[in-house]
């Protein structure tokens, strides 16, 4: 058996009731601090659960865009932190 690891994630949930929207990673704040991620390294995280969510990347039928995501991929490679992606939540 090989070290004991610590992963961890990031909350995403993307709440809709109705015409009323609400993003978790908007609230915490997360959406605007890419240096969230270095603190989670300092943490000792290795592998991180880490949201790119299509309802956010598809900004309109077809369209896509992916700097948030592109920009928080190169910043995990840098940092060595190991993400599983997911594209859905709830």
């Amino acid at each position: 058996s090989g070290p004991l690891e610590v992963w961890g994630g990031v909350e995403c949930t993307v709440n809709r009731v109705g015409n009323r929207w609400s993003d978790q990673l908007r609230l915490s704040g997360h959406d605007d601090r890419i240096e969230d991620l270095d603190r989670i390294a300092a943490l000792g995280i290795r592998t991180l659960r880490y949201p790119i969510l299509w309802e956010r990347t598809e900004v309109e039928p077809g369209v896509f865009d992916w700097r948030w995501a592109d920009a928080r991929m190169a910043r995990m490679e840098h940092l060595a932190i190991q993400p599983i992606v997911g594209l859905v939540h709830h």
